[in-house]
């Protein structure tokens, strides 16, 4: 899963390899898909790593272990992170989320 997530970072760095819709991970369904990223971000914290795209969007990358939400307040042990990539539009509203590394705190991140 590591490798997964160094991969997504490189594609951060990429930002015209991600624009062509390349996105690692695997989609998800989630309530706060159409929803502003600010919803999201009060519920769950701030994003890890964000890179800014052409058309005024951009790639979130949201770790649970490091935004505070889930790991120790809700749950506890190994394999409960979670790392989320979150694609917005340009007005912030969340268009896509994607898993990267999936553990119990997704459930809870994700609802």
């Amino acid at each position: 899963m590591k490798k997964t997530i160094f991969s997504a970072v490189s594609l951060l760095c990429a930002g015209a390899v991600i624009y062509a819709g390349s996105l690692p991970g695997k989609p998800v369904r989630s309530s706060y898909i159409g929803k502003r990223w600010m919803a999201f971000e009060m519920n769950n914290g701030p994003s890890y790593k964000w890179e800014k795209l052409p058309d005024g969007g951009s790639i979130q990358i949201w770790r649970s272990d490091i935004a505070g939400c889930c790991v120790g307040r809700y749950e506890s042990g190994v394999g409960n992170r979670c790392d989320l990539l979150i694609r917005l539009d340009s007005k912030k509203r969340i268009r896509e989320i994607r898993v990267l590394e999936w553990g119990m705190a997704c459930n809870r991140a994700l609802r």
